[in-house]
């Protein structure tokens, strides 16, 4: 692999909605928590969205059913999943009223590595 670089992808430029919460694997719980805790008690619209590097993607969707409905979708990938589950669990016993709809999908992602030097096979 040392003959070879890997050719970045540029990345499509998705938009995230103000109800989204995206987790990753190196963000705390704790601040993951309270944004969300705080857009659900705001009476703002919320979504919440985690993604994760891998190729499962976990989508918890939560609402409250008040004077008017409230979700939040949290998204991760790998490693961020089990990170996700807990925030989910934390938020659910901290807001009363609260459901959970998990949704689980995946994603190819392919590496395409080119050769630095003549002669070898890209």
């Amino acid at each position: 692999m040392d003959r070879y670089q890997r050719v970045e992808k540029p990345r499509p430029e998705s938009t995230i909605n103000e109800n989204e919460i995206r987790i990753t694997a190196q963000g705390m719980i704790r601040n993951y928590i309270s944004y969300a805790t705080s857009l659900l008690q705001c009476g703002v619209f919320v979504s919440g969205v985690v993604r994760s590097l891998d190729l499962l993607f976990l989508v918890p969707q939560l609402w409250a059913f008040e004077k008017r409905m409230r979700e939040i979708v949290l998204k991760a990938m790998g490693q961020a999943i089990s990170k996700t589950v807990a925030i989910a669990e934390v938020i659910k016993k901290r807001i009363p009223g609260l459901h959970q709809d998990t949704t689980i999908s995946s994603a190819s992602i392919t590496d395409v590595w080119e050769p630095i030097e003549e002669g070898l096979v890209p």
